[in-house]
């Protein structure tokens, strides 16, 4: 009878915590109950397959739900009302809380204490669920939601909730305290708790907004995948974390700072992640600051994200085989915008066209240092700053990679550092030019604007004999079909066509399809497809591939 009442109340918990909200979204869910009965296989009366099928496969489907909706399954039959209790994957997620009131902008401190809460039924919904949760085991153990620094209620139930996943032997833990914007950070965090450090059982742990201060020896004997974010890290800690896991093999920071030396000893270590090093959160006016990594025994690095005001230098990676540079480095100022309706931030940059001489310098120390990696991708900012190099003339990077990754807009001044990068890979084997979700523009684009980029590269002599002679596989992935009709994109891909002797396929495609293509639209893509197969070929063997209102065409000079 007890559990019956806390089942109940768990549903009632969740129905009012996630409630559903609009009828568009009742409307669009019988619409796909509506096409899923057109094609369902005919069954006879009263049979249900699904409930036929062993508690051990229902259980897995059922982990890949959101805990909420895996509860909800409770109300189909008897069978399926404590189901949900034994699933093996737990994840919670206090939705925008702003939306509901919450965090109320015109509302005085006692009437906020009397407001309905949506923290309270989330933690009363949680609560409840590991009340009932009878697994011996948890696979996967998922929280996320706004943490305050300033209401110690919040760390007691992350305290509580940890215990919990620690005791079930959990292999996934993951912390996401997430904050509305950076700005927003406090640096009194959540303070991990101590027999979180002495965990056996966490294969891979997701944290963010979390202090390490472990008393003692730090002791993650299962630890292969480590993720922070938005925490303060030193490098003592840095240093504990490495030495007390062992069998670490993925590292990634997202919007952390306070260190300025990433010295990675381990032995097991291959794949080191930096996004971003919030400057900010530093104490006192930080004009700038090096950050130096040495890590000569991973093999796949990645630096990613807002590096403003941050030098970084790459000493040692000796070992290092893949290699992304997707960062940005210009200054910036952080602005906040807010109506009766929305609040957002967004970054203001300053015009310095000068910056350039500061920026080329660290951008070809990294490449240097990456010069024996085989795989490389170059982000569209560092693009840019390779093509002022090149039409400044200045000293250009020399990689040997093997596979090349290029994310660009195709803008005007993307042309020179996309032939500089090909001019220096003579081993280059395998070409990716990938089109960003978002385009970068900066004033340092105009130093490159100005000039033709067209005659620059012939004038730079880069139609030599031996230029790509090894490439055999080319892929675009555009945005938009329509990137295909711009003066750069069919300059690059007639002399990538002209230029690849040994080359086998050319593979354009689309992040997504074409979207209720009208006539005009079809017959435009059309004739531009034609002009870019009608491109003449070195390659006997060269296949062009493109994409045409959801299917593709294709082109074989062997037939």
């Amino acid at each position: 009878m007890e559990e019956a009442e806390s089942s109940a109340s768990i549903h009632c918990f969740y129905d009012r915590y996630y409630p559903t909200n609009n009828s568009e979204e009742e409307e669009e869910d019988e619409d796909r109950r509506t096409k899923s009965r057109k094609h369902a296989p005919i069954l006879e009366k009263g049979e249900d397959r699904i409930s036929t099928l062993p508690d051990s496969i229902l259980l897995s489907i059922l982990s890949f739900l959101p805990t909420r909706h895996a509860i909800r399954t409770g109300v189909l039959s008897k069978r399926w009302a404590y189901l949900w209790t034994s699933v093996p994957s737990l994840s919670f997620e206090l939705e925008n809380p702003h939306l509901s009131g919450y965090y109320h902008k015109h509302v005085a401190m006692d009437d906020f204490a009397r407001k309905v809460d949506p923290m309270d039924d989330f933690v009363s919904a949680v609560d409840h669920t590991l009340l009932l949760h009878r697994a011996p085991k948890l696979t996967n153990f998922s929280v996320r939601f706004k943490y305050l620094s300033w209401l110690k209620a919040h760390a007691a139930h992350l305290d509580r909730w940890v215990r919990f996943a620690t005791t079930a032997k959990v292999s996934q833990l993951s912390l996401h305290l997430c904050v509305r914007h950076i700005n927003d950070i406090d640096p009194d965090g959540y303070e991990l708790p101590q027999h979180l450090y002495a965990s056996e059982f966490v294969s891979e742990f997701n944290f963010s907004y979390c202090k390490i201060f472990p008393n003692g020896l730090l002791h993650w004997s299962s630890l292969k995948h480590l993720c922070i974010g938005q925490s303060a890290l030193c490098e003592d800690v840095i240093r504990e974390v490495l030495m007390g896991s062992p069998r670490l093999e993925s590292l990634e920071l997202h919007d952390c700072w306070e260190f300025k030396r990433l010295d990675i000893v381990s032995e097991s270590l291959r794949k080191l992640v930096i996004d971003s090093y919030v400057i900010d959160m530093l104490e006192g006016d930080v004009r700038e600051l090096e950050l130096e990594i040495v890590a000569p025994k991973i093999h796949s690095l990645e630096i990613l994200g807002n590096f403003e005001k941050i030098k970084c230098r790459i000493k040692d990676v000796s070992a290092l085989v893949e290699a992304k540079l997707d960062f940005d480095m210009r200054k910036s100022r952080n602005c906040y915008y807010e109506d009766d309706y929305r609040a957002y931030y967004y970054r203001d940059y300053y015009e310095e066209e000068e910056g350039y001489k500061e920026y080329q310098d660290i951008v070809r120390d990294i490449l240097d240092s990456l010069h024996h990696v085989k795989k490389l991708t170059v982000g569209n900012w560092c693009l840019m700053i390779v093509s002022i190099m090149s039409v400044k003339h200045l000293p250009s990077p020399l990689p040997k990679c093997q596979c090349l990754t290029i994310v660009t807009s195709m803008e005007k001044w993307s042309l020179p550092g996309i032939g500089i990068l090909l001019q220096s890979s003579p081993y280059l084997e395998t070409l990716n030019i990938d089109f960003p979700l978002s385009f970068v523009w900066t004033p340092l684009a105009f130093l490159v604007s100005r000039y033709d980029e067209v005659d620059h590269w012939k004038s730079k002599e880069i139609y030599f004999k031996f230029l790509l002679r090894c490439l055999k596989f080319i892929k675009i992935k555009l945005f938009h079909f329509e990137g295909i009709h711009t003066k750069e994109f069919t300059f690059l891909v007639q002399f990538l066509l002209t230029n690849a002797k040994v080359l086998e396929k050319m593979v354009i495609t689309n992040y997504l399809p074409m979207q209720n293509p009208t006539p005009n639209m079809l017959l435009k893509s059309l004739q531009v497809a034609l002009m870019l197969l009608s491109f003449p070929r070195s390659s006997p063997h060269a296949v062009v591939m493109l994409p045409y209102s959801g299917g593709k065409i294709e082109h074989d000079l062997r037939t």
